[in-house]
């Protein structure tokens, strides 16, 4: 019989792809020849022309391409496009797992091909995922979970900075190792080479924004089982130079910003000019309430606000959700003329009494344009008012920002005499925080008992 009619031929698909396989088959049915291609047609003109060419020999020299481990439950293999060996093996549920070994070595590639089964039967039966995950693997995945959250509107502000942490130190720093392998050392490591790429040693709060950021990480890993949480991790160092406090705006000087807004608006079209007057209402807004500007104030629907009554006296009362979760604030009587005007703005609540709208509830935001959207942000219009009014530095000549209005509010209510517990409630942050930044002023608000 001709080595041509000792052959057979069959196609079947593969393990890990929609592709077929074509093998031939000799009498002692020991495999000749495997080649993975786009088509069955393709792969059969290929065989007839290696056959017509009695090309035997070359399909031998592919013979031992297929290593079988374990009662053929690993199984080690090459690809065309790879010089390191490749594995597979089936797990409990019936799934193949396939993985480079990322060795050239066949008697390597066999230990880390045979190590990997061992673990992943092990983490199988402990409930966890069979092959644990590389660091940037993980971060990508928490990286996904965070931008899901953005774009389904119940993700924090601080996502996009853990979100750039994440991408731009963490991952190419602690990539390619495994969480759980991860020192004090490399802690260390990285410290040291994230520092050189800031070009200054980073500020106490820099430095919390890096160590929650890796942190996310490692919840992210034990949610997904990829990781125990009782695997002791290392944490990134939070002690570093203290940051100074925003500075905040004199009382004459919210009234030069309110007086100028007044009118600033006036004469420009398009979206900056609906942006200018919508500064004015938020400006306002934040003086008299000290919520937190961003992801408390624009995301500050109708349906939050509501007449509280205590004592026959009614108080505006608005709902935040932001940094420290969701609290009750009480807004100053001031605020209700303010909310008035933003009334007034859009044609579906212009034409409704204050009260009527109030009780209707409505999901829809007290910052937005004409045609719906929501302001990305406000810090730029904003300084470029400051620019005008020569007022962007403060008295220790850092940089002033929206958020300035916020500790505006904390030390007018300090001064005011404002229990320091009911303005930590307020505010939805603590009296430790407070005491730590406006610890400054015990003594201009004891100033009559010391003079």
């Amino acid at each position: 019989m001709k080595q041509r009619d000792a052959l057979e031929i069959f196609s079947f698909k593969n393990y890990y792809g929609a592709h077929s396989t074509t093998v031939l088959l000799n009498a002692s049915n020991s495999v000749k020849y495997a080649v993975k291609t786009e088509s069955i047609v393709k792969q059969h003109k290929r065989v007839e022309t290696l056959l017509e060419r009695d090309s035997i020999d070359e399909l031998a020299a592919a013979e031992g391409r297929l290593v079988h481990l374990r009662d053929s439950e690993v199984v080690l293999f090459k690809v065309a496009r790879s010089n390191y060996w490749q594995a597979r093996f089936r797990i409990y549920t019936g799934k193949w797992i396939r993985f480079s070994t990322r060795r050239r070595n066949l008697d390597d590639a066999k230990q880390i091909a045979c190590d990997r089964y061992d673990e992943a039967r092990y983490r199988e039966r402990l409930g966890f995922t069979p092959l644990v995950k590389r660091f940037d693997e993980m971060a990508k995945c928490c990286v996904a979970e965070m931008r899901r959250d953005i774009a389904a509107g119940t993700g924090k502000k601080i996502y996009t900075a853990y979100i750039a942490v994440i991408e731009t130190y963490l991952i190419p720093f602690f990539g390619q190792m495994y969480l759980t392998s991860i020192t004090n050392k490399h802690i260390a490591e990285f410290e040291v080479w994230r520092n050189s790429q800031l070009r200054r040693p980073p500020k106490v709060s820099t430095l919390l924004t890096f160590s929650t950021a890796f942190t996310r990480i490692t919840k992210t890993a034990v949610e997904q089982g990829w990781i125990s949480d009782k695997v002791p991790v290392p944490k990134l160092n939070v002690r570093g130079e203290k940051g100074k406090a925003r500075p905040a705006f004199t009382n004459d000087e919210v009234a030069r910003i309110q007086q100028l807004l007044k009118n600033w608006y006036v004469g420009v079209e398009g979206y900056t000019g609906e942006m200018r007057l919508m500064l004015r209402d938020l400006v306002d807004i934040l003086c008299l309430t000290g919520m937190r500007q961003g992801t408390e104030s624009m995301n500050l629907e109708w349906r939050h606000i509501e007449w509280y009554v205590e004592k026959d006296v009614r108080y505006l009362r608005i709902w935040v959700s932001g940094k420290t979760g969701a609290r009750w604030l009480i807004a100053k009587h001031e605020c209700l003329p303010v909310l008035e005007r933003l009334k007034a703005t859009h044609t579906d609540t212009a034409d409704l009494n204050f009260d009527d709208l109030l009780a209707l509830r409505m999901p829809v935001k007290l910052f937005r344009f004409k045609d719906g959207r929501k302001p990305f942000e406000m810090n730029k219009i904003f300084r470029r008012l400051l620019e005008d009014l020569d007022l962007v530095k403060g008295q220790a000549g850092t940089d002033r920002t929206l958020y300035s209005l916020r500790h505006t509010y904390a030390t007018q209510e300090l001064l005011a005499g404002t229990d320091i517990h009911t303005l930590a409630r307020q505010m939805g942050t603590s009296v430790t925080m407070l005491e730590r930044h406006y610890s400054k002023l015990t003594a201009t608000m004891a100033a009559d008992k010391l003079a």
